[in-house]
């Protein structure tokens, strides 16, 4: 045999021999585990260009949101119109166009307040009320007077406080007078007989009611059961108390309805006390109808989103529609 077969065999015996040593002593080494490769990640499933794509849109968003938000809403005023039929008024008169406003929060004579003159002004409404927060800030005073003289009504305008009037301390200084000087007439639980050609409206107002100043029973003095009857007040929270008193229709602001609004939500936050009137119509207690007026302005934030201002172009037509009255009185935004 050759040396090199030898040496062949003894490699051979010496790897059996230990292969044999290691069978009957020790445990087999365990097997060794498979790498595990790292799933794929965000990065690699999308290349770079589609990750900046996607961050540019998503800047783009939010800026065309903040845009609508605090530039274009605050100023974009929407007119709601509804017909709500009145049993007390004579159905053969012709009908009365009622323009509520809320919440004006007037600092100077701006493109909105001067485009919501316009509005109102070219509606030729019969009755004006605004249910208070005429004043927003350091408002100034011939700014709001401009604004209220500027509107015009053919059976007169009127007027109650909002709590941000008496946060400013207005009703106790220049406020008053040029509210009597622009032609409206303040409604401070008080009230005023309206006679029109198609019957006799009771308008009462009460003062704030957010900070306490409101007075029901004052503001009710007189009001005849025969006649058709609005209430006036800020904050909606009033109907919880209006009781057996004889008050057909309740016409009120405050809310802003909710100023920031979001899709399927709704209204985040509104003030204490006030939903679920937040705006728009409602079915009261003891058959009264229930109004919420959306704001004109805006409070503490310049903001509005899927909320813009609003103006309510009420039509008051006498008598019934045939069957049952709708409950849905709202025909037409704009």
């Amino acid at each position: 045999m050759s040396r090199r077969g030898q040496e062949a065999d003894t490699r051979a015996g010496v790897t059996l021999g230990e292969d044999e040593e290691q069978g009957e002593g020790a445990a087999p080494a365990p097997a060794r585990p498979a790498p595990v490769r790292p799933g794929p990640t965000l990065r690699s499933r999308f290349p770079r260009r589609l990750r900046v794509l996607a961050a540019l849109a998503a800047l783009a968003g939010c800026a065309a949101l903040g845009i609508d938000a605090f530039l274009v809403e605050p100023g974009w005023i929407e007119v709601v119109r509804s017909i709500e039929f009145v049993p007390s008024l004579r159905a053969s008169a012709p009908d009365l166009l009622l323009v509520h406003v809320s919440d004006t929060h007037i600092r100077d004579l701006g493109p909105r307040e001067r485009r919501a003159i316009r509005i109102v002004n070219a509606a030729q409404p019969d009755l004006i009320v605004i249910t208070g927060d005429i004043v927003h800030g350091e408002s100034d005073p011939l700014a709001v007077e401009a604004f209220l003289g500027s509107l015009r009504a053919r059976y007169g305008k009127f007027l109650v406080w909002g709590n941000h009037d008496h946060y400013r301390k207005t009703v106790e200084g220049w406020a008053p007078g040029a509210v009597s000087r622009a032609g409206f007439v303040l409604l401070n639980n008080a009230n005023r007989r309206v006679d029109t050609p198609a019957g006799r409206i009771d308008i009462a107002g009460i003062d704030d009611p957010v900070t306490g100043h409101d007075n029901l029973k004052a503001a009710m003095v007189g009001v005849s059961r025969r006649d058709f009857c609005i209430l006036l007040s800020h904050s909606p929270e009033i109907v919880r108390s209006i009781g057996n008193w004889d008050i057909d229709m309740v016409l009120a602001g405050h809310t802003h309805g909710g100023q920031v609004r979001l899709p399927w939500l709704g209204a985040i936050v509104v003030p204490f006390g006030t939903r679920p009137y937040v705006e728009g119509w409602y079915d009261a207690p003891g058959d009264v109808r229930v109004h919420v007026n959306q704001g004109l302005g805006w409070s503490y934030l310049p903001v509005r989103f899927l909320c813009r201002p609003r103006l309510d172009l009420i039509t008051l037509r006498g008598g019934l529609p045939a069957g049952t009255r709708p409950r849905a009185s709202i025909v037409g935004r704009s």
